[in-house]
C-alpha cells in the first residue's frame, strides 16, 4: 500500500488551482466579449474584442510613432487603475460577508489575481516576441496588456 503524505495535498491543490485558473481565463478571453470603454471593435471569426492598438492609431492620426506609445501607455495606466479599483471593491464586498468561508474566498481572490497578472504578463510578452523583434513589438505587447486588463476588470465582479 502506497502512503501519500497529506502535507503534499495543499501544494498540489494550489498548483492545480493556478493552472486551472489560467486555463479558464484563457478560454474565457477567447469566448467572452469584454465589457469596457467604447472603442474600435474588431469583428471576424471568433469573439468581438476591443483593440487598443487600433483605438490609439485612430486617436493619434498622423502624429509620430512616439504618440502611439504614449497613447498605449495612457491606456495601460487607465486600465490598470480601473482593475485595481474593481479588485478593491470586490475584495471589500467579500470581506463584508459574515461567513466562515470569507477568509478562504478572499485568499482565493488574491491567488486568482496573482495568477492572472502572471498569465497576462507572460502572454503579452509572447505576443510581442512573436513579431521577432519588429518595431511594433512593444506596441503589440502594450495593447495586449490593455486588452487583457480590460477583460479582467469586466470579469472580476461576475462572481
Amino acid at each position: 500500500m502506497v502512503h501519500h503524505p497529506s502535507s503534499l495535498r495543499p501544494v498540489w491543490l494550489l498548483v492545480g488551482s493556478a493552472t486551472l485558473a489560467a486555463l479558464i481565463a484563457a478560454t474565457a478571453i477567447a469566448q467572452t466579449p469584454p465589457k469596457g470603454p467604447a472603442g474600435l471593435v474588431v469583428t471576424g471569426p471568433g469573439p468581438v474584442i476591443l483593440d487598443p492598438l487600433a483605438e490609439c492609431r485612430n486617436a493619434i492620426g498622423d502624429k509620430p510613432r512616439t504618440a502611439l506609445a504614449r497613447c498605449l501607455s495612457d491606456a495601460q495606466h487607465t486600465a490598470d487603475k480601473q482593475m485595481r479599483q474593481v479588485y478593491t471593491d470586490v475584495e471589500k464586498d467579500l470581506r463584508g460577508i459574515d461567513s466562515a468561508a470569507t477568509p478562504n474566498a478572499v485568499q482565493t481572490l488574491k491567488e486568482a489575481q496573482k495568477a492572472f497578472l502572471k498569465f497576462r504578463d507572460a502572454e503579452c510578452k509572447r505576443q510581442g516576441a512573436a513579431v521577432m523583434g519588429g518595431s511594433g513589438a512593444g506596441d503589440i505587447e502594450a495593447a495586449c496588456v490593455v486588452r487583457l486588463t480590460r477583460w479582467r476588470t469586466a470579469s472580476l465582479p461576475e462572481s
